[in-house]
């Protein structure tokens, strides 16, 4: 699904801004409100899911 698109930053309080996600991709990547997400800054801004760990006991 590799997909672009332009969002628009919006601001959350005082002094953060975030970004919103389009709910099919939320839908195709299994993600929603709270999940955790990784923000890679390295000349780009690259956002990725988390891994979940399982629990191997």
């Amino acid at each position: 699904m590799p997909h672009k698109e332009t969002r628009k930053l919006v601001r959350i309080g005082e002094v953060s801004v975030g970004v919103t996600l389009p709910v099919g991709w939320l839908r195709y990547f299994n993600l929603k409100a709270g999940d955790k997400v990784e923000v890679i800054s390295n000349g780009d801004i690259v956002i990725k899911r988390k891994k979940i760990q399982k629990d191997l006991r």
